[in-house]
């Protein structure tokens, strides 16, 4: 039986998410998505989400599966289905 992890991960984004890119910054992993889900406002408010150089930033709790497929270049959050992102505009 495995267990599923969940890492938070940070996004910069264009205005309309169409063009974002996960930050380079470590991602934190967590046994569920509840405790995941309980950092995102402090990940948000991280120096690492207010030095990014994107109009918006978003941070979302992802599946260690779902962040391996999303992987590391430009992905269009508003066609990535059933996810819900928190978001902080810079």
């Amino acid at each position: 039986m495995s267990t599923v992890l969940f890492a938070l991960a940070l996004f910069g984004c264009s205005d309309n998410a169409t063009a974002c890119r996960r930050l380079d910054v470590p991602v934190q992993t967590y046994s569920s998505r509840a405790e995941c889900t309980a950092q995102l406002e402090d990940a948000l408010g991280s120096e690492a989400a207010m030095r990014a150089d994107a109009p918006t930033v978003y941070a979302q709790c992802l599946s260690s599966r779902q962040l391996t497929v999303l992987g590391k270049g430009t992905v269009d959050l508003t066609r990535v289905n059933g996810l819900q992102f928190a978001s902080a505009v810079d």
